[in-house]
């Protein structure tokens, strides 16, 4: 008969497991308190959003900020999984470890920036603005892009917007996340 190891757990097995060797129960641990606070942000984010703005403006903001707490909130697990190894191994914080982190941190202060950005957004609501548009261009991903007469580049929120080179438009605008959510020909 040929004897078989056990497979070791993975990192859910010590996410999700409510016991914890010093006796603290799963909602005191500081990672899912953060986690927690990150959901309940989240949720008061999208119901102020609710009842705040209507149409595109709803659409685009709940994409924001449920899109970057969710980039967050799955970071917020890799940590956990990094000590895990780090624990099972006994050998202390190897450089790799130690780079692995720092990258990750250095990756989740992106969606952190961006969802600062939608949260001023939601504060501020979208703004009125002319501007004169003197470049058009469609990039590989994303909705098309312009640069206005300012130098300021903003991204065009739906392909209905008809926005062309050398005109001046009345836009709304969503300032900080830089989308053209509306747009009417100026004479």
């Amino acid at each position: 008969m040929i004897k078989t190891a056990r497979v070791p757990l993975t990192a859910l097995v010590s996410v999700l497991d409510p016991s914890s060797p010093d006796g603290r129960t799963w909602y005191k641990k500081k990672r899912n308190l953060l986690r927690m606070a990150l959901i309940v942000f989240c949720l008061i984010g999208m119901l102020v959003v609710f009842f705040k703005y209507g149409g595109d403006e709803r659409k685009h903001l709940w994409i924001g900020i449920g899109g970057y707490s969710g980039v967050l909130f799955f970071f917020s697990f890799i940590p956990t999984y990094v000590f895990y190894r780090i624990r099972r191994r006994r050998a202390g914080m190897t450089k790799a470890d130690l780079g692995f982190m720092a990258f990750l941190v250095l990756l989740s202060l992106y969606p952190l920036i961006m969802l600062g950005m939608v949260t001023a957004d939601i504060v501020q609501g979208p703004i009125i603005k002319v501007i004169h548009v003197e470049d058009k261009w469609n990039p590989k991903r994303g909705g098309d892009m312009v640069r206005t007469s300012e130098g300021t580049q903003y991204e065009i929120a739906d392909p209905k917007i008809d926005i062309r080179e050398g005109g001046t438009y009345r836009v709304k605008v969503l300032k900080h996340s830089k989308l053209i959510l509306e747009a009417k020909k100026q004479r």
